[in-house]
Protein backbone atom coordinates (compact mmCIF):
# COMPACT_ATOMS: atom_id res chain seq x y z
CA UNK A 1 0.00 0.00 0.00
CA UNK A 2 1.41 3.36 -1.02
CA UNK A 3 1.64 6.52 1.00
CA UNK A 4 -1.71 8.21 1.66
CA UNK A 5 -2.28 11.22 -0.59
CA UNK A 6 -2.93 14.30 1.58
CA UNK A 7 -1.04 17.12 -0.18
CA UNK A 8 -2.64 19.98 -2.13
CA UNK A 9 -0.19 20.98 -4.86
CA UNK A 10 -0.39 24.59 -6.12
CA UNK A 11 1.00 25.07 -9.62
CA UNK A 12 1.48 28.64 -10.77
CA UNK A 13 3.60 31.01 -12.84
CA UNK A 14 6.59 32.16 -10.84
CA UNK A 15 7.17 34.96 -10.02
CA UNK A 16 4.11 36.42 -11.77
CA UNK A 17 1.48 34.75 -9.59
CA UNK A 18 3.57 34.38 -6.43
CA UNK A 19 1.41 36.77 -4.34
CA UNK A 20 -1.80 34.84 -5.05
CA UNK A 21 -0.15 31.43 -4.63
CA UNK A 22 1.38 32.46 -1.30
CA UNK A 23 -1.96 33.85 -0.11
CA UNK A 24 -3.82 30.68 -1.10
CA UNK A 25 -1.20 28.36 0.40
CA UNK A 26 -1.23 30.28 3.69
CA UNK A 27 -4.98 30.10 4.08
CA UNK A 28 -5.24 26.43 3.14
CA UNK A 29 -2.47 25.71 5.64
CA UNK A 30 -4.40 27.66 8.27
CA UNK A 31 -7.39 25.45 7.51
CA UNK A 32 -5.28 22.41 8.39
CA UNK A 33 -4.43 21.15 4.89
CA UNK A 34 -1.01 19.87 3.83
CA UNK A 35 0.01 22.27 1.06
CA UNK A 36 2.94 22.19 -1.37
CA UNK A 37 3.81 25.49 -3.04
CA UNK A 38 7.24 26.35 -4.40
CA UNK A 39 7.17 29.72 -2.61
CA UNK A 40 7.13 27.87 0.68
CA UNK A 41 8.97 24.64 -0.04
CA UNK A 42 11.84 25.45 -2.43
CA UNK A 43 14.18 27.29 -0.11
CA UNK A 44 17.28 26.87 -2.22
CA UNK A 45 19.69 24.04 -2.98
CA UNK A 46 17.05 21.36 -3.65
CA UNK A 47 16.83 19.29 -6.79
CA UNK A 48 13.55 21.08 -7.40
CA UNK A 49 12.16 19.06 -10.30
CA UNK A 50 12.92 15.75 -8.56
CA UNK A 51 11.18 17.12 -5.47
CA UNK A 52 8.18 18.31 -7.49
CA UNK A 53 7.86 14.99 -9.33
CA UNK A 54 8.05 13.03 -6.09
CA UNK A 55 5.37 15.14 -4.41
CA UNK A 56 3.06 14.89 -7.42
CA UNK A 57 3.48 11.14 -7.94
CA UNK A 58 3.26 9.99 -4.32
CA UNK A 59 1.56 12.58 -2.10
CA UNK A 60 -0.67 14.94 -4.11
CA UNK A 61 -4.41 14.53 -3.61
CA UNK A 62 -5.45 17.71 -5.46
CA UNK A 63 -3.59 19.68 -8.13
CA UNK A 64 -4.61 23.37 -8.07
CA UNK A 65 -3.57 25.12 -11.28
CA UNK A 66 -3.50 28.93 -11.02
CA UNK A 67 -4.62 30.14 -14.44
CA UNK A 68 -3.59 33.58 -15.63
CA UNK A 69 -1.98 35.22 -18.61
CA UNK A 70 1.34 34.91 -16.77
CA UNK A 71 1.39 31.15 -17.48
CA UNK A 72 2.55 31.92 -21.02
CA UNK A 73 5.82 33.43 -22.14
CA UNK A 74 6.32 36.26 -24.66
CA UNK A 75 5.81 33.77 -27.53
CA UNK A 76 2.49 32.57 -26.16
CA UNK A 77 3.88 29.22 -25.03
CA UNK A 78 3.23 27.65 -21.65
CA UNK A 79 6.20 28.20 -19.39
CA UNK A 80 8.36 25.11 -19.22
CA UNK A 81 8.01 24.37 -15.51
CA UNK A 82 4.23 24.73 -15.46
CA UNK A 83 3.89 22.72 -18.68
CA UNK A 84 5.79 19.83 -17.07
CA UNK A 85 3.62 19.98 -13.94
CA UNK A 86 0.42 20.04 -16.01
CA UNK A 87 1.56 17.11 -18.15
CA UNK A 88 2.38 15.00 -15.11
CA UNK A 89 -0.85 15.99 -13.36
CA UNK A 90 -2.87 15.04 -16.44
CA UNK A 91 -1.14 11.65 -16.54
CA UNK A 92 -1.85 11.06 -12.84
CA UNK A 93 -5.48 12.12 -13.27
CA UNK A 94 -6.02 9.24 -15.68
CA UNK A 95 -4.63 6.77 -13.13
CA UNK A 96 -6.34 8.06 -9.99
CA UNK A 97 -9.99 7.38 -9.12
CA UNK A 98 -10.72 11.11 -8.91
CA UNK A 99 -12.35 13.00 -11.76
CA UNK A 100 -11.64 16.25 -9.91
CA UNK A 101 -7.95 15.71 -9.26
CA UNK A 102 -7.09 18.89 -11.17
CA UNK A 103 -8.75 22.11 -9.96
CA UNK A 104 -8.16 25.17 -12.17
CA UNK A 105 -8.21 28.49 -10.26
CA UNK A 106 -8.86 31.45 -12.54
CA UNK A 107 -7.34 34.73 -11.27
CA UNK A 108 -7.63 36.99 -14.33
CA UNK A 109 -9.64 37.28 -17.56
CA UNK A 110 -7.77 34.51 -19.38
CA UNK A 111 -10.37 32.05 -20.80
CA UNK A 112 -10.12 28.46 -19.59
CA UNK A 113 -10.37 27.15 -23.14
CA UNK A 114 -7.15 28.87 -24.22
CA UNK A 115 -5.19 26.07 -22.62
CA UNK A 116 -6.48 23.30 -24.81
CA UNK A 117 -6.48 20.77 -21.98
CA UNK A 118 -9.48 18.51 -21.69
CA UNK A 119 -9.90 18.85 -17.95
CA UNK A 120 -9.73 22.65 -17.79
CA UNK A 121 -13.44 23.23 -18.41
CA UNK A 122 -14.70 20.62 -15.97
CA UNK A 123 -14.36 22.14 -12.51
CA UNK A 124 -12.72 25.54 -12.63
CA UNK A 125 -13.09 27.96 -9.68
CA UNK A 126 -13.33 31.68 -10.32
CA UNK A 127 -11.14 33.84 -8.02
CA UNK A 128 -11.33 36.98 -10.18
CA UNK A 129 -13.94 39.04 -8.38
CA UNK A 130 -13.17 37.97 -4.82
CA UNK A 131 -10.34 35.80 -3.58
CA UNK A 132 -12.28 35.01 -0.39
CA UNK A 133 -15.30 33.77 -2.36
CA UNK A 134 -13.02 31.60 -4.52
CA UNK A 135 -11.34 30.16 -1.43
CA UNK A 136 -14.74 29.32 0.01
CA UNK A 137 -15.69 27.41 -3.15
CA UNK A 138 -12.34 25.58 -3.23
CA UNK A 139 -12.73 24.48 0.37
CA UNK A 140 -16.22 23.19 -0.42
CA UNK A 141 -14.67 20.98 -3.11
CA UNK A 142 -11.99 19.75 -0.69
CA UNK A 143 -14.60 18.95 1.93
CA UNK A 144 -16.86 17.26 -0.61
CA UNK A 145 -14.00 15.00 -1.70
CA UNK A 146 -12.96 14.29 1.92
CA UNK A 147 -9.43 15.65 1.61
CA UNK A 148 -7.71 15.03 4.94
CA UNK A 149 -7.03 18.05 7.12
CA UNK A 150 -6.45 18.79 10.81
CA UNK A 151 -8.80 20.62 13.18
CA UNK A 152 -6.25 22.98 14.71
CA UNK A 153 -7.05 26.35 16.31
CA UNK A 154 -5.84 28.07 13.14
CA UNK A 155 -8.12 25.87 11.05
CA UNK A 156 -11.09 26.77 13.26
CA UNK A 157 -10.28 30.46 12.94
CA UNK A 158 -9.97 30.19 9.16
CA UNK A 159 -13.29 28.34 8.94
CA UNK A 160 -15.02 31.11 10.86
CA UNK A 161 -13.43 33.73 8.60
CA UNK A 162 -14.44 31.78 5.50
CA UNK A 163 -18.02 31.41 6.70
CA UNK A 164 -18.38 35.13 7.19
CA UNK A 165 -17.03 35.97 3.72
CA UNK A 166 -19.12 33.24 2.14
CA UNK A 167 -22.29 34.51 3.76
CA UNK A 168 -21.59 38.16 2.95
CA UNK A 169 -20.68 37.44 -0.67
CA UNK A 170 -24.17 36.01 -1.19
CA UNK A 171 -26.13 38.64 0.67
CA UNK A 172 -26.10 41.71 -1.51
CA UNK A 173 -29.36 43.49 -0.81
CA UNK A 174 -31.17 46.38 -2.46
CA UNK A 175 -31.33 48.09 0.91
CA UNK A 176 -29.55 51.47 0.65
CA UNK A 177 -26.31 51.83 2.60
CA UNK A 178 -24.40 54.91 3.76
CA UNK A 179 -20.66 55.19 3.09
CA UNK A 180 -18.56 57.60 5.15
CA UNK A 181 -15.73 59.40 3.35
CA UNK A 182 -12.71 61.33 4.62
CA UNK A 183 -13.89 64.49 2.83
CA UNK A 184 -14.88 67.66 4.65
CA UNK A 185 -17.24 69.68 2.50
CA UNK A 186 -16.23 73.31 1.89
CA UNK A 187 -19.47 75.11 2.67
CA UNK A 188 -18.28 78.66 2.10
CA UNK A 189 -15.31 80.45 0.54
CA UNK A 190 -14.39 84.13 0.97
CA UNK A 191 -16.52 86.15 -1.43
CA UNK A 192 -13.60 88.01 -3.03
CA UNK A 193 -9.96 87.59 -3.98
CA UNK A 194 -7.55 90.54 -3.92
CA UNK A 195 -4.80 91.10 -6.50
CA UNK A 196 -1.64 93.15 -5.90
CA UNK A 197 1.15 94.58 -8.04
CA UNK A 198 4.69 94.22 -6.72
CA UNK A 199 6.37 97.64 -7.01
CA UNK A 200 9.87 96.39 -7.73
CA UNK A 201 11.08 94.45 -10.80
CA UNK A 202 11.23 90.74 -10.08
CA UNK A 203 11.39 87.55 -12.14
CA UNK A 204 8.49 85.12 -12.23
CA UNK A 205 10.44 82.65 -10.09
CA UNK A 206 11.13 85.34 -7.49
CA UNK A 207 7.45 86.27 -7.36
CA UNK A 208 6.55 82.61 -6.94
CA UNK A 209 9.07 82.32 -4.10
CA UNK A 210 7.62 85.41 -2.36
CA UNK A 211 4.13 83.92 -2.54
CA UNK A 212 5.40 80.59 -1.23
CA UNK A 213 7.20 82.18 1.73
CA UNK A 214 4.36 84.51 2.70
CA UNK A 215 2.90 83.69 6.14
CA UNK A 216 -0.59 84.52 4.81
CA UNK A 217 -2.38 82.48 2.11
CA UNK A 218 -0.95 83.86 -1.12
CA UNK A 219 -0.45 82.75 -4.73
CA UNK A 220 1.39 84.17 -7.71
CA UNK A 221 -0.76 85.17 -10.69
CA UNK A 222 1.52 86.19 -13.48
CA UNK A 223 3.38 89.21 -12.03
CA UNK A 224 0.61 89.73 -9.47
CA UNK A 225 -0.01 88.31 -6.02
CA UNK A 226 -3.45 86.86 -5.28
CA UNK A 227 -4.74 86.53 -1.72
CA UNK A 228 -7.82 86.57 0.48
CA UNK A 229 -5.92 89.07 2.68
CA UNK A 230 -6.51 92.83 2.66
CA UNK A 231 -3.85 95.32 1.58
CA UNK A 232 -2.92 96.18 5.19
CA UNK A 233 -2.70 92.50 6.16
CA UNK A 234 -0.55 91.48 3.23
CA UNK A 235 1.70 94.55 3.43
CA UNK A 236 2.46 93.79 7.07
CA UNK A 237 3.20 90.16 6.27
CA UNK A 238 5.60 90.76 3.38
CA UNK A 239 9.22 91.94 3.76
CA UNK A 240 9.81 95.68 3.42
CA UNK A 241 11.77 94.91 0.26
CA UNK A 242 8.53 93.78 -1.41
CA UNK A 243 6.24 96.84 -1.61
CA UNK A 244 2.80 96.16 -3.11
CA UNK A 245 -0.05 98.16 -4.61
CA UNK A 246 -3.70 97.12 -4.91
CA UNK A 247 -4.44 95.98 -8.47
CA UNK A 248 -8.09 94.99 -8.18
CA UNK A 249 -10.74 92.76 -6.59
CA UNK A 250 -12.62 89.85 -8.16
CA UNK A 251 -15.57 87.86 -6.88
CA UNK A 252 -14.27 84.38 -6.09
CA UNK A 253 -16.99 82.79 -8.23
CA UNK A 254 -16.00 84.96 -11.22
CA UNK A 255 -12.32 84.08 -10.85
CA UNK A 256 -13.18 80.36 -10.70
CA UNK A 257 -15.18 80.75 -13.90
CA UNK A 258 -12.29 82.50 -15.65
CA UNK A 259 -14.04 85.88 -15.70
CA UNK A 260 -11.16 88.21 -14.79
CA UNK A 261 -12.00 91.51 -16.51
CA UNK A 262 -8.88 93.66 -16.89
CA UNK A 263 -6.87 91.39 -14.59
CA UNK A 264 -4.69 88.73 -16.23
CA UNK A 265 -6.93 86.04 -17.73
CA UNK A 266 -6.88 82.44 -16.53
CA UNK A 267 -8.46 79.12 -17.50
CA UNK A 268 -11.09 77.86 -15.01
CA UNK A 269 -9.02 74.73 -14.29
CA UNK A 270 -5.98 76.84 -13.38
CA UNK A 271 -8.17 79.17 -11.31
CA UNK A 272 -9.46 76.18 -9.33
CA UNK A 273 -5.88 75.08 -8.67
CA UNK A 274 -4.93 78.56 -7.37
CA UNK A 275 -7.98 78.74 -5.08
CA UNK A 276 -7.24 75.19 -3.90
CA UNK A 277 -3.74 76.39 -2.98
CA UNK A 278 -5.14 79.35 -1.01
CA UNK A 279 -7.52 77.03 0.86
CA UNK A 280 -4.74 74.57 1.64
CA UNK A 281 -2.55 77.39 2.95
CA UNK A 282 -5.46 78.59 5.10
CA UNK A 283 -5.77 75.04 6.42
CA UNK A 284 -2.07 74.87 7.32
CA UNK A 285 -2.19 78.28 9.00
CA UNK A 286 -5.23 77.27 11.04
CA UNK A 287 -3.60 73.99 12.14
CA UNK A 288 -0.59 75.93 13.43
CA UNK A 289 -2.91 78.33 15.26
CA UNK A 290 -4.59 75.36 16.94
CA UNK A 291 -1.25 74.26 18.43
CA UNK A 292 -0.43 71.35 16.12
CA UNK A 293 3.16 70.70 15.03
CA UNK A 294 4.19 70.66 11.38
CA UNK A 295 5.95 67.66 9.86
CA UNK A 296 7.22 68.00 6.26
CA UNK A 297 6.40 64.98 4.17
CA UNK A 298 7.26 64.26 0.52
CA UNK A 299 6.72 67.19 -1.87
CA UNK A 300 6.67 69.46 1.19
CA UNK A 301 3.15 68.35 2.11
CA UNK A 302 2.51 69.25 5.75
CA UNK A 303 1.26 66.72 8.26
CA UNK A 304 0.01 68.42 11.43
CA UNK A 305 0.44 66.28 14.53
CA UNK A 306 -0.58 66.50 18.17
CA UNK A 307 2.27 67.38 20.54
CA UNK A 308 2.21 66.52 24.23
CA UNK A 309 -0.54 68.46 26.00
CA UNK A 310 -2.74 69.05 22.92
CA UNK A 311 -5.48 68.37 23.78
CA UNK A 312 -4.74 68.59 27.48
CA UNK A 313 -5.74 65.01 28.32
CA UNK A 314 -4.63 63.57 24.96
CA UNK A 315 -8.16 62.51 23.99
CA UNK A 316 -10.43 63.42 21.06
CA UNK A 317 -14.14 63.31 21.92
CA UNK A 318 -16.92 62.95 19.39
CA UNK A 319 -20.45 61.64 18.92
CA UNK A 320 -20.93 58.72 16.58
CA UNK A 321 -23.79 58.25 14.12
CA UNK A 322 -25.91 56.57 16.78
CA UNK A 323 -25.55 59.58 19.11
CA UNK A 324 -23.21 57.79 21.49
CA UNK A 325 -20.24 59.66 23.00
CA UNK A 326 -16.88 58.21 21.99
CA UNK A 327 -13.21 59.12 22.39
CA UNK A 328 -9.88 58.33 20.75
CA UNK A 329 -6.31 58.86 22.00
CA UNK A 330 -4.00 61.10 19.95
CA UNK A 331 -0.78 59.58 21.23
CA UNK A 332 0.64 56.44 22.76
CA UNK A 333 3.79 54.35 23.10
CA UNK A 334 5.45 51.46 21.33
CA UNK A 335 7.99 49.13 22.92
CA UNK A 336 10.13 49.45 26.03
CA UNK A 337 13.76 50.23 26.78
CA UNK A 338 15.91 50.46 29.90
CA UNK A 339 17.57 53.61 31.15
CA UNK A 340 21.15 53.61 32.43
CA UNK A 341 19.70 53.32 35.93
CA UNK A 342 17.83 50.15 34.93
CA UNK A 343 14.39 51.73 34.89
CA UNK A 344 11.96 50.84 32.11
CA UNK A 345 10.56 53.53 29.84
CA UNK A 346 8.77 53.78 26.47
CA UNK A 347 11.02 53.21 23.50
CA UNK A 348 8.94 55.20 21.00
CA UNK A 349 5.99 57.57 21.16
CA UNK A 350 3.41 57.79 18.39
CA UNK A 351 1.43 60.94 17.65
CA UNK A 352 -1.69 61.30 15.53
CA UNK A 353 -1.50 63.80 12.68
CA UNK A 354 -3.42 64.75 9.54
CA UNK A 355 -2.78 66.14 6.10
CA UNK A 356 -5.43 68.19 4.37
CA UNK A 357 -5.64 68.42 0.57
CA UNK A 358 -8.05 70.99 -0.91
CA UNK A 359 -10.10 70.33 -4.05
CA UNK A 360 -12.26 73.03 -5.64
CA UNK A 361 -14.92 71.94 -8.11
CA UNK A 362 -18.40 70.46 -8.23
CA UNK A 363 -18.02 69.03 -4.73
CA UNK A 364 -15.41 71.28 -3.13
CA UNK A 365 -13.82 69.62 -0.13
CA UNK A 366 -10.72 69.05 1.96
CA UNK A 367 -9.58 65.43 1.96
CA UNK A 368 -8.24 64.37 5.35
CA UNK A 369 -5.63 61.67 5.68
CA UNK A 370 -4.49 60.39 9.08
CA UNK A 371 -0.73 60.26 9.64
CA UNK A 372 1.27 58.71 12.46
CA UNK A 373 4.44 60.52 13.55
CA UNK A 374 7.05 58.71 15.66
CA UNK A 375 9.26 60.37 18.29
CA UNK A 376 11.57 59.15 21.01
CA UNK A 377 11.14 62.21 23.23
CA UNK A 378 7.57 63.35 22.38
CA UNK A 379 9.10 66.40 20.68
CA UNK A 380 11.28 65.54 17.68
CA UNK A 381 10.19 63.12 14.91
CA UNK A 382 12.69 60.42 14.02
CA UNK A 383 15.19 61.57 11.39
CA UNK A 384 15.62 58.08 10.01
CA UNK A 385 12.66 57.73 7.61
CA UNK A 386 13.12 53.98 7.28
CA UNK A 387 12.97 53.55 11.06
CA UNK A 388 10.03 55.96 11.33
CA UNK A 389 8.04 54.05 8.70
CA UNK A 390 8.90 50.71 10.26
CA UNK A 391 7.73 51.75 13.74
CA UNK A 392 4.65 53.43 12.28
CA UNK A 393 3.62 50.20 10.55
CA UNK A 394 4.21 48.27 13.76
CA UNK A 395 1.99 50.71 15.68
CA UNK A 396 -0.91 50.62 13.22
CA UNK A 397 -0.92 47.09 11.84
CA UNK A 398 -3.79 46.16 14.16
CA UNK A 399 -5.80 49.33 13.63
CA UNK A 400 -8.97 48.52 11.72
CA UNK A 401 -11.45 50.68 9.81
CA UNK A 402 -13.54 51.62 12.82
CA UNK A 403 -10.41 52.89 14.59
CA UNK A 404 -9.47 55.14 11.66
CA UNK A 405 -13.05 56.39 11.20
CA UNK A 406 -13.16 57.29 14.87
CA UNK A 407 -9.89 59.23 14.64
CA UNK A 408 -11.23 61.26 11.71
CA UNK A 409 -14.53 61.93 13.51
CA UNK A 410 -12.70 62.91 16.70
CA UNK A 411 -10.36 65.26 14.84
CA UNK A 412 -13.28 66.99 13.12
CA UNK A 413 -15.09 67.42 16.43
CA UNK A 414 -11.94 68.88 17.98
CA UNK A 415 -11.63 71.42 15.15
CA UNK A 416 -15.26 72.51 15.24
CA UNK A 417 -16.37 75.74 16.92
CA UNK A 418 -19.12 75.83 19.53
CA UNK A 419 -21.75 76.25 16.81
CA UNK A 420 -20.60 73.04 15.13
CA UNK A 421 -18.67 74.41 12.13
CA UNK A 422 -14.98 74.32 11.25
CA UNK A 423 -13.58 77.70 10.25
CA UNK A 424 -10.25 78.47 8.64
CA UNK A 425 -8.80 81.97 8.92
CA UNK A 426 -8.56 83.39 5.41
CA UNK A 427 -8.22 87.15 5.97
CA UNK A 428 -10.40 90.17 6.53
CA UNK A 429 -12.59 89.31 3.57
CA UNK A 430 -14.06 86.27 5.22
CA UNK A 431 -13.45 82.77 6.47
CA UNK A 432 -13.49 79.35 4.89
CA UNK A 433 -16.25 77.30 6.47
CA UNK A 434 -16.14 73.50 6.51
CA UNK A 435 -18.71 70.91 7.47
CA UNK A 436 -17.94 69.41 10.90
CA UNK A 437 -18.75 65.90 9.68
CA UNK A 438 -17.16 63.90 6.85
CA UNK A 439 -19.25 63.70 3.69
CA UNK A 440 -21.45 60.62 3.37
CA UNK A 441 -22.68 58.95 0.21
CA UNK A 442 -25.80 56.85 -0.25
CA UNK A 443 -25.48 53.75 -2.40
CA UNK A 444 -28.51 51.77 -3.64
CA UNK A 445 -27.25 48.35 -2.50
CA UNK A 446 -25.56 47.03 0.60
CA UNK A 447 -24.37 43.82 2.22
CA UNK A 448 -27.09 42.23 4.29
CA UNK A 449 -26.14 41.33 7.87
CA UNK A 450 -22.88 43.24 7.50
CA UNK A 451 -21.76 44.11 11.08
CA UNK A 452 -20.27 47.36 9.77
CA UNK A 453 -23.73 48.58 8.81
CA UNK A 454 -25.03 48.02 12.32
CA UNK A 455 -24.47 50.24 15.34
CA UNK A 456 -22.35 48.19 17.78
CA UNK A 457 -22.23 48.64 21.50
CA UNK A 458 -18.89 49.28 23.21
CA UNK A 459 -18.90 45.60 24.25
CA UNK A 460 -19.46 44.56 20.61
CA UNK A 461 -16.63 46.81 19.43
CA UNK A 462 -14.23 45.34 21.96
CA UNK A 463 -15.25 41.80 21.04
CA UNK A 464 -15.00 42.42 17.28
CA UNK A 465 -11.54 43.99 17.64
CA UNK A 466 -10.29 41.15 19.85
CA UNK A 467 -11.57 38.49 17.44
CA UNK A 468 -10.10 40.20 14.38
CA UNK A 469 -6.75 40.68 16.13
CA UNK A 470 -6.62 36.97 16.99
CA UNK A 471 -7.43 36.05 13.38
CA UNK A 472 -4.73 38.32 11.98
CA UNK A 473 -2.10 37.15 14.43
CA UNK A 474 -2.82 33.53 13.45
CA UNK A 475 -2.66 34.31 9.73
CA UNK A 476 0.78 33.40 8.33
CA UNK A 477 0.14 35.63 5.30
CA UNK A 478 -0.28 38.71 7.48
CA UNK A 479 3.13 40.24 8.12
CA UNK A 480 2.88 41.88 11.51
CA UNK A 481 6.13 43.65 12.32
CA UNK A 482 8.13 42.68 15.35
CA UNK A 483 10.03 45.09 17.50
CA UNK A 484 13.35 45.94 15.89
CA UNK A 485 16.65 45.77 17.71
CA UNK A 486 18.28 49.02 18.75
CA UNK A 487 20.73 50.21 16.16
Amino acid sequence: MGEERTTIFISHASPGDNPFATWLAARLSMAGYDVWCDQQKLLGGEDFWADIESVLRTRTVKFVLVISAKLRDANGQLRDGVAKEIALANTLKKKLPDAYFVIPALVDDTPFDEFGIEFIRLNGIDFRANWAAGLSRLMEVLERDSVVHSTSVAATSLEAWRSVHKALSRNLATTPEVLQSNWLSIEKLPETIEFYDIQVPLSFSEIRSIASDCPLPCSDHGRLLASFASFDELSAALPESVPIKARGTLATRDFLAGRTGDILGIAPSDARNKVSSLVRQSWDRSMATRGLTRYAMANDIAAWWFPLGTPEDGQLRYTDRSGKARRRAVMGTRGKKETEEGAEMPRYHWHLGFTGAAFIGDASHIALRPRIIITEDQITPLDNKTKLNSVRRAVTNMWFNDKWRGLVMGFCAWLADDDGHIRLAAGEHGQITLSPLPMEFDIPVGVATDPASQIPTEEDEERFETEETVLRLSDPAFSALDEEDDE
